[in-house]
């Protein structure tokens, strides 16, 4: 076995479980659109990941959240701001608008109360990314083992 073999076979396993994860996802965004909301509190809003900002290097790439509900008497914590990863600047943008201990709208999962989120919906200027990032992998990575198998390539 060649190592263009192996590449392209671990590529299109790679490319496999990311096209089920954003399947999952994009299922549970368009999902959540529907969900019923409460209001909660934040009790975590950390900015982390390394940009250059003017020169400045700053903690602003990625965010990390978590905030507490309460439906039916029953207490919550969610790490989830959104269906799909934020990253700059709308990660500063929300850090912004909502800080530590503000009250905020949480969409919650009405038959699993504990599976929560704060911006619902997928991703809107581009709601198929991970999906095509998937494909695109299992694509590459069958083309890649084809190729190698027939003695095309490596």
């Amino acid at each position: 076995m060649n190592i263009a073999l192996l590449a392209g076979s671990a590529l299109t396993l790679f490319g496999i479980y990311l096209l089920k994860h954003s399947v999952t996802s994009y299922q549970k965004a368009v999902a959540s659109q529907r969900w019923p909301s409460v209001t909660g509190q934040l009790t975590e809003v950390l900015l982390w990941g390394s940009r250059n900002l003017g020169g400045q290097i700053k903690e602003v790439e990625k965010l990390n959240v978590e905030y507490n509900y309460q439906i039916n008497g029953q207490n919550y914590t969610g790490t989830l701001p959104a269906f799909y990863t934020m990253m700059y600047p709308e990660t500063l943008e929300f850090a912004d608008q909502y800080p530590v201990n503000s009250d905020i709208k949480i969409y919650y999962n009405p038959k699993n109360p504990s599976e929560s989120v704060l911006i619902p919906g997928p991703r809107k200027d581009k709601p198929y990314s991970d999906l095509i990032l998937g494909l695109l992998g299992v694509i590459i990575g069958v083309a890649i083992a084809v190729l190698s198998w027939r003695g095309i390539i490596g």
